[in-house]
């Protein structure tokens, strides 16, 4: 059903050139080629349709190759393409932006290793915004035609118009161990911390590698150093679980963060809050985090 990454696998709109020796009414004219249609073929004189979308030349010269051996004793046929379409493939499951996305061939065919990589499936899975740290990576499957195969773990394989991706999850909360940096997730995700004693040019969105942990992302933000740590300062992590879209909010003294006892890896999105900990701060704290965590207000009361 699927080939190599690097393998050049035709799809709807692309175009090929059929050039049959001593079969020149079987050929088709100068660069033109033959177009492959929204259903998946190509119109040849005398032949009539062939499937060629999920093909590579070599498999659609072959079949070629076959049928002309009713008029050509042994034919000699030979396929190449001469343009290339933009792929549109849906993409669903645990990754960051869901939908339909559009993957363009470069300007050039001139390398066709080059161009056959750029309409894979781990190529859609990026424009779908990469893999969140849920995601099962072992349990990726290609839908085509209305079958499914799930890929061995670390292939990419070749994508065609119509084709869908899902992304298996690992269920809520199954995403510590899993969130690290890897081919197909994101290469940054934001975070958004504020709260007391940080820098006010450092309050905001921050931009970090997926894997960051809290200290991480407080060091980014300019929470460090010996004073940061004194006076009993508390740090607040709030999330929504990308499975589920539960929220919750976890309270840490910033000094377990810094030094790695409770020092979480950080999701797309997650809010980090900083109260300078002292209980004249407290009602503050509520009023700062309070559009942020609505539903959890009670918590810290």
């Amino acid at each position: 059903m699927v080939g190599s990454a690097s393998a050049m696998t035709l799809s709807a709109y692309d175009r090929v050139s059929v050039t049959v020796v001593n079969g020149e009414e079987f050929s088709s004219a100068g660069e033109q080629g033959f177009v492959v249609g929204a259903d998946g073929n190509i119109f040849v004189p005398q032949l009539g349709r062939i499937p060629a979308a999920g093909r590579e030349e070599l498999e659609l010269q072959q079949e070629l190759a076959q049928r002309l051996r009713e008029y050509i004793r042994v034919p000699d046929v030979q396929v190449r393409l001469v343009s290339m379409s933009s792929v549109a493939v849906d993409v669903s499951g645990s990754v960051y932006r869901p939908g339909l996305v559009t993957l363009q061939p470069p300007a050039s065919v001139a390398t066709k290793m080059e161009v056959g990589a750029v309409r894979t499936v781990y190529n859609a899975i990026k424009e779908a915004g990469g893999v969140r740290p849920d995601a099962n990576l072992a349990q990726i499957e290609l839908e085509r035609n209305g079958q499914r195969t799930r890929l061995p773990l670390g292939q990419d394989v070749p994508v065609i118009s119509g084709d869908r991706i899902v992304v298996a999850s690992l269920g809520p909360g199954q995403y510590e161990m899993a969130n690290l940096p890897s081919q197909l997730a994101p290469e940054q995700i934001t975070v958004y911390v504020s709260g007391q004693d940080l820098p006010s040019n450092a309050v905001g969105p921050v931009k970090v590698r997926p894997g960051t942990t809290l200290a991480g992302a407080l060091t980014a933000a300019g929470g460090s150093g010996e004073s940061f740590l004194r006076g009993g300062r508390q740090v607040t992590l709030i999330r929504t679980d990308p499975t589920n879209g539960q929220r919750t909010a976890q309270n840490f003294p910033v000094a377990q963060v810094m030094d790695g006892t409770n020092d979480l890896k950080l999701l797309q999105d997650d809010s980090i809050v900083v109260n300078a900990g002292s209980p004249a701060n407290a009602e503050g704290f509520l009023s700062l985090i309070q559009p942020l965590l609505m539903p959890f207000v009670w918590l810290f009361r």
